[in-house]
């Protein structure tokens, strides 16, 4: 069964990272931006407008943009998107749309990188299981995101993009 998934701040070379490590034949992936979009990467079909985080109507505007577009997993990259995203979590799920980012109780407790460098190994992972890459099944908890791994493997740090 194959899946659509959302990634915001979808023009930034790290977004661009993270689909690349989504990579697959079963997984469409998209990519959304409040930044300006060229109309040549909107007429491909895969960047979609999104609001920025700072708007009132971000969550459920960004809840619509999903439903519209049949997005299964939105991956919130943005700094200014995790909490917001992180609290909407269970308003998602109720339409089918996972979010991809720690409940805000493990959020306040983590390491947040921002655009971390390209030598540094990347985990992206759902409800605490790795889905990418040599470590894919590994479990860390009950996370989801894009995670770093420490060097003892034990401690995670969410990486995501300033905006």
């Amino acid at each position: 069964m194959s899946s659509k998934v959302l990634i915001t701040q979808g023009t930034r070379p790290f977004a661009q990272r993270v689909a690349r490590e989504l990579s697959s034949p079963k997984q469409q992936v998209l990519f959304g931006s409040a930044d300006e979009v060229p109309d040549v990467l909107l007429r491909t079909g895969n960047y979609l407008r999104i609001p920025h985080p700072s708007m009132p109507v971000f969550v459920h505007e960004l809840l619509k943009i999903c439903l519209d577009s049949e997005v299964d997993i939105l991956i919130p990259m943005g700094k200014n998107e995790l909490y917001p995203l992180a609290k909407a979590r269970p308003l998602f799920a109720e339409y089918g749309v996972e979010v991809w980012v720690p409940d805000v109780a493990d959020l306040a407790g983590l390491v947040i990188i921002e655009s971390p460098p390209r030598k540094l190994p990347l985990l992206v992972v759902s409800d605490g299981v790795v889905v990418t890459g040599p470590e894919a099944g590994k479990r860390h908890g009950t996370l989801s995101g894009v995670f770093i791994p420490s060097d003892s493997g034990d401690e995670m740090a969410l990486c995501c993009i300033a905006d």
